[in-house]
């Protein structure tokens, strides 16, 4: 007798990452049976040991069909990739490997023996490159400039003609900036915030490096690049909501992801100096060997369709954003301070 599967299996891939963690922890509060991927070893014990974790590399041909065949999902979220435009540069064959090629192969695998599957893959604002479009939404033209923005285009594109070939039920969200207190510290948004966290607490340095291998927060001062860049930044806690939305709808299709507001790093330092007290142009710095030669300098999203046919509206406002990733950066250092002391003679 064939087993009957009541609970929806889905298949995380980049599990161990930001997105990955609000994702996970959102399906399995909605019954899910969840399968995720990591490049890495993870705790098992994360999520409360509830999820199934399978480690290896995705543009390992062989693995990926060996993790797609073992886990058998019915939803993939093809989160996994090389996720920073600056790092692209320094291995731009492997980024176009797990970010381009890999969707593909995932495609390829879903046509041919998960016809029934639903696919999310996490594209990028950085398809659109340096754009003048004041808002950016699902028909505006790609123009990547990074290998990174490049290879999320490619995957964007090959996504949408299966999609249109095979009808399959396969979705992008054109993910803008989101962060969360879970962000790595090599992102400009937690290097802000730890800086402006230590700042608060009265702390000149940090153990804790940055690109140039010197202290995020040093004498004091946080070293930036362009802080005039203007991004449309959200909280990932809400953009993973989206993910799910998309997938559940009965239409699959593209969207943009974001709150449709932009705000400049010097903004974001303002408010995230602002939660300890402090006047954040006494503490920031320009470095000019920061600056980026091809960046995107102005991503806003117009998130229409995605509220209009989805009912999507994010819930945690700027503000309140930045407020959160202070906070618990503040948390972790105050916890750290406490351990030395406690570990001193």
């Amino acid at each position: 007798m064939t087993e009957v599967r009541v609970k929806k299996r889905a298949l995380v891939t980049g599990g161990a990452g930001q997105d990955g963690w609000y994702l996970i922890d959102l399906l399995l509060s909605r019954g899910y049976d969840v399968y995720a991927h990591s490049r890495i070893a993870v705790d098992p014990i994360l999520h409360g040991g509830r999820v199934s974790w399978r480690i290896g590399s995705l543009t390992d041909e062989t693995f990926l069909k060996n993790l797609l065949a073992e886990t058998g999902p019915d939803e993939i979220y093809n989160l996994a990739a090389v996720s920073r435009p600056a790092i692209s540069w320094d291995i731009p064959i492997e980024t176009a490997l797990l970010n381009a090629l890999v969707p593909q192969r995932i495609c390829e695998y879903i046509r041919r023996e998960l016809p029934a599957c639903r696919l999310f893959q996490a594209s990028s604002s950085e398809i659109y490159g340096d754009t003048r479009a004041v808002l950016q939404d699902e028909e505006t033209r790609a123009n990547p400039g990074s290998p990174y923005g490049i290879s999320k285009a490619y995957a964007h594109q090959i996504v949408g003609a299966y999609r249109q070939q095979y009808g399959l039920h396969l979705s992008c969200g054109i993910l803008f900036n989101h962060e969360s207190p879970r962000r790595p510290l090599n992102f400009v948004s937690q290097k802000i915030a730890h800086a402006a966290a230590a700042a608060a607490l009265g702390m000149t340095e940090t153990h804790e490096l940055d690109e140039r291998g010197k202290p995020i927060l040093s004498g004091g001062k946080l070293y930036l690049g362009d802080i005039n860049v203007r991004r449309d930044f959200g909280f990932a806690g809400d953009f993973v909501e989206a993910m799910l939305l998309i997938v559940q709808h009965a239409t699959p299709a593209d969207y943009a992801v974001g709150t449709g507001h932009a705000h400049s790093i010097a903004e974001f330092c303002e408010a995230a100096f602002k939660v300890g007290g402090l006047d954040w142009t006494k503490h920031v710095a320009i470095d000019k060997t920061l600056l980026r030669k091809v960046d995107s300098h102005f991503t806003q999203a117009d998130p229409s369709k995605l509220q209009s046919q989805l009912g999507w509206r994010p819930k945690v406002d700027f503000q309140a954003l930045v407020e959160m990733m202070v906070q618990e950066r503040m948390r972790i250092l105050m916890t750290s301070l406490a351990s030395a002391d406690a570990t001193r003679p």
